[in-house]
């Protein structure tokens, strides 16, 4: 049977799923993993006028986390900018994002984010969530980290470090898409924090 065209989503055949094709080379490598060192965890606080990114980078930065998995668990927004997936206008990926889409005056649902750094070493923070718009109507989205603001009720977000690790951008062939990818590192010596508080 011929393999679809990237970007089509073929009939799916009796009890078989969708097989999405992306536009580069098959990988050999389906899953690529690194064991984590530690077990640390860190709770946050980020309370109102935060930019999520510069408030979470900044908490995780003093305490020496450069990868960790992050829980985003309620509070307000201020404003939140978040993206779709949209169809590839050129063809040549399978979804890109639609133009940002702005709310003011949101209430975070539920959120997951991962902290990786880019290809200078800056740090990366990819997230999606749900939120509740002004009129409470359930929204969601790849969320704009920098384009974030924190509300009147501080956003907590539970973090797990991933010490011995680093996630680092880089353009993956197959997607045709820059993805964080882990590296086995030596771990950072520091101090476990049990819970801080950032505003």
């Amino acid at each position: 049977m011929a393999a679809p065209a990237p970007g089509h989503l073929p009939e799916p055949a009796s009890g078989r799923p969708r097989t999405l094709v992306h536009p580069g080379p098959r990988a050999d490598l389906r899953l690529s993993h690194v064991a984590a060192h530690g077990g640390r965890q860190i709770r946050l606080s980020l309370t109102a006028g935060n930019c999520l990114h510069e408030g979470l980078t900044r908490a995780l930065g003093a305490a020496g986390v450069q990868a960790a998995a992050m829980a985003l668990m309620g509070g307000d927004l201020a404003e939140v900018a978040y993206c779709l997936p949209v169809p590839d206008p050129a063809g040549q990926l399978m979804a890109t994002y639609g133009e940002p889409i702005v709310l003011q005056g949101a209430s975070l649902l539920r959120g997951s984010a991962t902290l990786g750094q880019d290809e200078q070493g800056a740090p990366v923070i990819h997230c999606h969530a749900s939120f509740a718009d002004a009129q409470g109507r359930v929204r969601g989205g790849h969320v704009l980290t920098p384009r974030t603001v924190v509300g009147q009720r501080p956003v907590t977000v539970l973090v797990s470090v991933l010490d011995g690790v680093a996630l680092r951008l880089g353009f993956d062939d197959e997607t045709r898409l820059h993805m964080l990818k882990p590296h086995a590192i030596q771990p950072p010596a520091v101090a476990t924090v049990a819970g801080t508080h950032h505003g």
